[in-house]
């Protein structure tokens, strides 16, 4: 899709906010959920260019602020997600969600992390982008599940191509060892074939995850969930072990990761967008990775959208398009498509040897 066609199709806010409702409704019958959902997804589609030009202005900031290790990924939101979201929140608007568009940065530690956004909203930047301040930081205020990261919106503005401003693009700046607890919430959520960072999946998992996260957290030196503040890092990590050992929880991490060989892929240094496919299959899962130059794009986009509703109706396929490099910076920065929790195990058995020994 060119830029000149997409200003002309950008739909209005009543029109996404009737799709919305349409999606999460009871009684609209299949032509009008059709017709919703191919407004939405050409609302998404929107949104491409802006994230392209985003990230790469990201990795122009972390170049010059040259960091040890940075990984910058984009992606559209999945439609699963996205209607999920409109389920749980019914009064939402789709017009104002603010995370179709996404940017992830992974970096070494806290300082890196506090460094770059103070760099994209700080009064002294040079971003072109406008933040929408006050961020939600889930550093400083971790979320009652443990998830931790800095969420930034911006809206989007350009010189160039002004008929997409006004565009919301999320930005998620998180530390390597927060990215391996969250990877470990996807994983674990294809294992219990639930989505637990939506609140779903058992009990005894969900609060190994926040046990886990809060063993994190004084690692890193920051605060930790609020209803484990007052309890000792010893306690945090005995119970977190006692959890891991009944139910194996390292073991089932390690059983379904994806070894290289179960990895389809033809890709080179010339594909900019990667559609990754994590399949259940008879003898474990496969990840197929199909890649798309810059000039394919448009073709990317279309196979997402057809892939995405072909698998609405399995439970044991989950799609999603992403820009992120080669195929060892995209396993870096989705490692939860292919069921990589190595980094996860490590930690936690670290913390486990610190406080129990």
């Amino acid at each position: 899709m060119s830029i000149d066609e997409a200003k002309l199709i950008i739909p209005g806010t009543n029109v996404l906010r009737r799709a919305g409702a349409t999606l999460v409704s009871d009684t609209a019958d299949q032509a009008q959920k059709t017709e919703a959902y191919d407004t939405l997804n050409k609302w998404r589609a929107l949104h491409s260019y802006p994230i392209d030009v985003f990230q790469k202005n990201i990795r122009s900031k972390c170049n010059q602020l040259k960091f040890r290790d940075s990984t910058v990924a984009q992606r559209l939101k999945r439609m699963p997600s996205i209607i999920s979201k409109l389920e749980r929140n019914p009064t939402m608007n789709l017009a104002r969600m603010q995370d179709i568009g996404g940017v992830r940065v992974i970096l070494s530690g806290i300082a890196d992390v506090r460094r770059l956004h103070e760099e994209l909203v700080g009064r002294s930047n040079r971003f072109n982008h406008v933040p929408i301040l006050p961020c939600h930081d889930y550093i400083n205020n971790p979320k009652s599940d443990g998830y931790r990261s800095i969420h930034q919106v911006f809206t989007y503005k350009s010189r160039d191509h002004s008929g997409l401003d006004g565009l919301k693009i999320e930005l998620q700046i998180r530390t390597a060892l927060q990215h391996s607890w969250a990877t470990a919430v996807e994983t674990l959520g294809v294992i219990e074939n639930a989505s637990i960072k939506s609140g779903f999946g058992s009990e005894d998992i969900r609060r190994f995850l926040k046990l886990s996260s809060a063993l994190f957290s004084i690692k890193e030196g920051t605060p930790i969930v609020e209803d484990l503040s007052e309890v000792t890092p010893k306690e945090i990590a005995q119970e977190a072990k006692d959890i891991e050992v009944r139910l194996q929880i390292f073991t089932k991490l390690k059983w379904v990761q994806i070894s290289a060989k179960h990895i389809e892929s033809t890709s080179n240094s010339r594909h900019a967008y990667h559609l990754l496919m994590l399949k259940q299959e008879e003898n474990g899962w496969k990840v197929n990775v199909i890649p798309f130059t810059k000039a394919q794009e448009g073709l990317a986009q279309i196979m997402y959208a057809t892939m995405e509703q072909a698998a609405k109706k399995e439970h044991d396929v989950d799609v999603v398009l992403v820009s992120a490099g080669d195929i060892k910076a995209i396993k870096k920065a989705y490692p939860n498509y292919f069921l990589d929790t190595n980094q996860f195990i490590k930690e936690m058995q670290s913390a486990f040897k610190k406080y129990l020994s």
